[in-house]
């Protein structure tokens, strides 16, 4: 059995050392230099290869309820096996999976050196072409310097995520365009799991500000839901895990009125922050309201919300500025900023969209083209930050890469 790997990332290793370790010949091709190159970024160069809390809930595709049959087949335990029968010692971290070493390097090191190990056929800078169905059991695969014959193929071409324009191989060269020519349908494509452009205020007076926050988006004046964790003001908007986690919602369906509010100082009873702040505005009376907030939030967000509430630093604390210290005061818990979409593909981690669930079976297999299958982020599967996108991606390339070799 020949099996062919389009594709060198997380999934497509995952994938070859599956079909390999089932006894098929293997061969991978993948479009740029190196393979795994996104993979040394996941984690923040640690590696989270996966959480031990894994819920579908975690995950957003259009085809929800069909991710907990591909789970059943291969969850975090098996992540785990598979890893320490590769050679990676794993530790937990609070639930989350990492590398001994929290190097996102040896991660990609130890697959590359399995598949030596497997003699899988590595070939870089190979683009394919196209991809035709020549016979009932055969596939003829042209890559732009020669044509080859395999009896099954994996896409595991990954995603549009953080390629720059430039990089992103467009028209009959992409993965989804080969999943196109063979039958599949492909949802819209769309940065997930990324920064979120805002109005300029923010950005302008407190760019490079970290803080815990309690974030909650809304769209039309309607909740879609709610984040807690490090917001990290940048120059063009938000970031930080609460923001990536939403902005998967902007990016799906951009149409609308988006706005983010955000409590500065969550996890404190609402009643006790009235309480601290009544007893804060008697007690600063006839002072500055710079001095008022002063060791409350962080100095760049006083001015922001300053101005906002159209006080002067230097404003004292009495009856004629009650009214604005109290919308000050308010604002703190719930300051709303305007969303005017998502970064691009080049800063996201990952994409929304792609082949539908529905289009493979259990195991990866296409129901469109035999012999064909898909896996990783190709298919139209997303998950949260915590180490689910890498999850699914060890979880569908195992899966496919042992169909692929079995049948």
């Amino acid at each position: 059995m020949e099996v062919l790997v389009i594709g060198g990332g997380a999934s497509g290793m995952m994938a070859a050392i599956s079909a390999a370790s089932m006894g098929a010949y293997v061969t991978v091709y993948e479009k740029e230099e190196v393979p795994g190159r996104k993979l040394l970024r996941t984690g923040n160069g640690r590696c989270n290869l996966g959480n031990k809390e894994l819920r579908t809930d975690y995950y957003h595709s259009y085809d929800n309820e069909l991710i907990d049959n591909f789970f059943a087949k291969f969850d975090e335990d098996d992540t785990i096996r598979t890893f320490r029968s590769l050679g990676l010692i794993i530790k937990d971290i609070g639930g989350y999976f990492y590398p001994f070493c929290e190097q996102a390097a040896v991660v990609r090191d130890v697959l590359k050196d399995n598949m030596l190990s497997y003699d899988i056929k590595l070939h870089t800078d190979t683009v394919v072409t196209k991809i035709e169905k020549i016979r009932a059991d055969k596939f003829l695969v042209t890559t732009k310097d020669n044509s080859k014959e395999f009896d099954r193929v994996i896409l595991a071409c990954g995603s549009y995520a953080g390629l720059d324009k430039k990089d992103r191989i467009s028209g009959e060269y992409d993965g989804y365009s080969l999943a196109y020519s063979l039958g599949h349908t492909i949802i819209p494509v769309k940065p997930a799991l990324t920064g979120l452009k805002t109005s300029d205020d923010i950005v302008k007076i407190a760019s490079g500000v970290r803080c815990e926050a309690l974030i909650t988006l809304t769209k039309d004046g309607s909740y879609v839901g709610s984040e807690y964790g490090e917001l990290q003001i940048a120059d063009y908007g938000l970031s930080g895990i609460p923001v990536l986690q939403l902005s998967h919602y902007v990016g799906v369906d951009p149409e609308g009125n988006y706005e983010l509010k955000i409590d500065f100082m969550p996890g404190m009873n609402e009643d006790d922050y009235i309480s601290l702040m009544q007893g804060r505005m008697l007690q600063y009376q006839g002072m500055s309201v710079s001095q008022f907030l002063l060791g409350t939030i962080n100095m760049k967000l006083i001015e922001l919300l300053l101005k906002y509430a159209e006080l002067d630093p230097e404003d004292k604390i009495c009856d004629e500025t009650e009214d604005k210290v109290i919308t000050l005061v308010g604002l703190i818990r719930c300051f709303t900023v305007k969303i005017k979409g998502t970064r691009d593909y080049t800063h996201a981690q990952v994409c929304s969209g792609g082949v539908p669930l529905r289009e493979i079976d259990d195991n990866c297999a296409s129901v469109k083209t035999p012999g064909l299958y898909i896996c990783g982020e190709m298919l139209d599967v997303d998950g949260a930050c915590g180490g689910y996108n890498l999850q699914w991606a060890w979880t569908s390339g195992y899966i496919a890469g042992r169909a692929a070799a079995s049948r």
